[in-house]
């Protein structure tokens, strides 16, 4: 049996610096495979043949893998391994761009295959990313409740297929986001890099949900297969590579000023974008039962510290506040005081 397709991303550091060219190299990729692409993306079972047809002419273009460190961060490579996740060097707006088709054809084929437990996409935010970025806006497809064959292997592909698109996600919010750090932009210009910015982060925010599409008590089966000797004690997304370049360029956004030359209602739209797609965190950890239970980090540390865990939920709202204080101006300096005007001289006693 065949095992999980892999999606093929550059490494974070080789990034481009704006959307311009993987939108470019998207547009030429969906219009070489047209018909095999809209074959591939609709929505009923018997388009599966074309989807692993389609799949199989990416991966051929998918560029090689190569060998990378395992840092930063560290346990990135096992993270990788676990999500079969490559990297790849070359034209990364190209890479980017196979990565997100390929994506959309591994998430159709799921949703296919084994419905959603999740409320309707009328904005098409979880298969309309390559349609946003070539203006070419897809139809909506319809989902169908979640009925698979298999529940526990469908909730554990579930699981994989939603965390691949989520990584794509990813390096395209770290893409936007260097994009809206132009100096000299005109308004309208970062107007629509706020817009595209905010756009990709709503998609990423349906990504991790779809990620977490599957009846809850489903989790405990698929929380085991994160546990040694598979991976690392103490598996965690913050091994993550791609979320890790994300909140380095929020950094260097806030302290190179660029958070400082946007518009004040251009601010306020980023840090909102980035606190939506930051609650679907929490919203997963509270559908698996994070309330009251710790991650596998948190339950890891603990347990070597000797102290009681923090809830996945608190944690995630934590890590959600730091985050989010990279986004947020830091507050102008106080005025300097007035001088003291000098007390008035004393009069001599008559």
């Amino acid at each position: 049996m065949d095992g999980p397709t892999a999606v093929v991303l550059p490494l974070p550091a080789e990034l481009p610096g704006t959307l311009a060219p993987v939108a470019e190299r998207l547009a030429a990729l969906t219009a070489r495979y047209g018909i095999a692409y809209t074959a591939a993306m609709g929505a009923g079972p018997e388009e599966a043949a074309a989807r692993a047809e389609l799949r199989a002419r990416l991966a051929a273009e998918g560029g090689e893998a190569v060998r990378v460190a395992d840092e930063p961060p560290a346990g990135s490579c096992v993270h990788d391994a676990f999500f079969s996740v490559r990297r790849a060097l070359g034209d990364s707006a190209a890479l980017l761009a196979g990565a997100v088709l390929v994506s959309d054809v591994l998430v159709q084929d799921d949703c296919a295959a084994s419905g959603s437990t999740l409320d309707p996409d009328p904005d098409n935010l979880l298969l309309g990313v390559t349609g946003f970025l070539t203006g070419a806006l897809p139809p909506v497809s319809k989902v169908a409740a979640w009925q698979p064959a298999h529940p526990v292997e469908a909730a554990n592909q579930r699981w994989l297929v939603g965390h691949q698109r989520f990584f794509v996600m990813l390096q395209l919010l770290t893409v936007a986001l260097r994009g809206l750090d132009r100096e000299g932009a005109t308004a309208a210009q970062e107007q629509e890099a706020v817009r595209s910015f905010a756009w990709l982060c709503r998609s990423a925010a349906v990504s991790m949900r779809y990620a977490a599409d599957f009846p809850p008590e489903m989790y405990p089966q698929v929380r085991r297969t994160m546990t040694p000797p598979a991976v690392n004690a103490g598996f965690s997304g913050l091994q993550t590579r791609d979320h890790l370049e994300l909140v380095t360029w929020m950094r260097r956004f806030k302290r190179g000023g660029g958070l400082d030359r946007l518009d004040p209602g251009s601010r306020d739209a980023v840090h909102a974008a980035v606190q939506h797609l930051y609650e679907a965190h929490v919203w997963v950890c509270d559908r698996f039962g994070g309330a009251d239970e710790p991650s596998l980090l948190m339950a890891q540390a603990a347990q070597a510290a000797g102290e009681r865990a923090e809830s996945g939920v608190a944690a995630a709202q934590r890590l959600a506040r730091q985050r989010l204080g990279h986004l947020t101006p830091s507050p102008a300096p106080a005025p300097p005081a007035p001088p003291t005007a000098p007390a008035p001289a004393p009069t001599a006693s008559p």
